[in-house]
């Protein structure tokens, strides 16, 4: 039984924060960076109601113990963007926010080889799991040092993405088919359902199991899924539209999202694929696709197998009853056969006795008139 999902859409995060590096940077006694980093504010272009949350703010400051505390033999300098980053990420821990450096292959075109590149630096988005939005923002940024290449922002919003398109064709569900799914709305944990032809039938008043329009199919998932935070509808013929209802969904960002995952159908043909058209090399992004086939094509063999060599056994079960059932029948036949010749063996033998006896009897009649007849003469 194979697994699919379905136009499934997710959000994204904001963007990091990339600058390049300046320096070095010399911390003395009451030399400082300090700013405040902004997280998680709600986004009023993600159609959500008002109030809006302004989001997590913390306040960050980098002092001569600070670097100390990362770079104890610095001596108070951050000379490079690798140490900068390093000091960053300790500064910012539990903001929702962390600094990095970054990489890229060399020579291009393959996939093995990374090499640093140079003086780049980024504020990245963590994030808070508690709160709806999805937002960085570095505000206020002053500096006794100079400031490395980092400096103040806008805020960056992630993108909310709770909506997809499923295609839709008639379709029929036949008995003893059963279709099963789940669905999962943006980070909660997924929910499961299942639907066969008699619930198609009471459903939408049919005898078939026909989901003949896009109509009856959004009817269909509004009836299992039945959440009021989620709005199925027809869009026209060909589609159906499911998404999150922003009054009630507020997430953004990669905290939202809405997908059908495991879509399964209990009984369905085996799917075909030429093995020699399977190139992991030239298709990477299919490996997922080729591996779920291949487990597919496998796991029919062997049940397959499995049926080949029950039938197998019983027809030997079979064969080696019918050998001694013929067996058993030619020993009966022979003991019939015996039990026949010594009866008739037995007939014989008294018939021939009958006769000696008849003979001896007729010679005794002829000597005794014999003797009669000389009295006489």
């Amino acid at each position: 039984m194979s697994t699919y999902s379905a136009g499934n859409t997710s959000g994204s995060a904001p963007s990091d924060n990339i600058f390049t590096f300046s320096g070095p940077l010399t911390f003395g006694v009451g030399d400082q960076i300090s700013f405040d980093v902004t997280i998680d504010a709600d986004n009023p272009a993600d159609g959500i109601l008002a109030p809006y949350y302004l989001g997590q703010t913390t306040s960050i400051a980098i002092d001569r113990a600070t670097v100390d505390a990362v770079l104890p033999s610095a001596n108070g300098v951050i000379s490079t963007y690798k140490q900068y980053a390093s000091v960053l990420s300790y500064a910012l821990s539990g903001s929702g926010a962390t600094a990095t450096t970054y990489w890229k292959y060399d020579p291009p075109n393959q996939t093995k080889i990374k090499v640093d590149i140079p003086d780049l630096v980024g504020i990245v988005y963590i994030g808070n799991a508690t709160l709806d939005g999805s937002s960085i923002q570095i505000i206020g940024l002053t500096s006794t040092v100079g400031s490395g290449g980092l400096a103040s922002t806008s805020v960056d919003y992630g993108v909310r993405s709770s909506s997809m398109t499923l295609d839709f064709e008639e379709f029929e569900v036949f008995e003893d088919v059963v279709v099963s799914f789940s669905l999962r709305v943006d980070n909660e944990s997924s929910v499961s359902y299942s639907f066969d032809k008699a619930y198609v039938n009471s459903l939408l008043g049919a005898e078939d199991g026909v989901v003949a329009t896009s109509a009856d199919m959004a009817t269909l998932l509004n009836s299992l899924i039945a959440r009021p935070d989620v709005i199925i509808e027809a869009t026209d013929g060909s589609t159906v539209s499911v998404r999150t209802d922003p009054a009630i969904d507020r997430k953004s960002g990669q905290k939202s999202g809405i997908g059908f995952w495991g879509i399964k159908v209990n009984i369905e043909p085996i799917p075909k694929m030429n093995f020699l058209e399977i190139d992991i090399e030239r298709n990477p992004d299919t490996v997922g696709s080729y591996i779920t086939y291949i487990e597919t094509v496998t796991g029919r063999i062997i049940d397959a197998a499995a049926v080949l060599g029950a039938i197998g056994k019983r027809i030997d079960m079979r064969s080696e009853f019918a050998s001694k059932l013929m067996a058993t029948v030619d020993t009966g036949i022979g003991r019939l056969v015996d039990a026949d010749m010594d009866e008739e063996s037995t007939r014989l033998k008294a018939l021939q006795t009958q006769a000696q006896l008849a003979v001896q009897a007729l010679q005794i009649a002829n000597s005794d008139s014999q003797n009669i007849l000389q009295l006489f003469r």
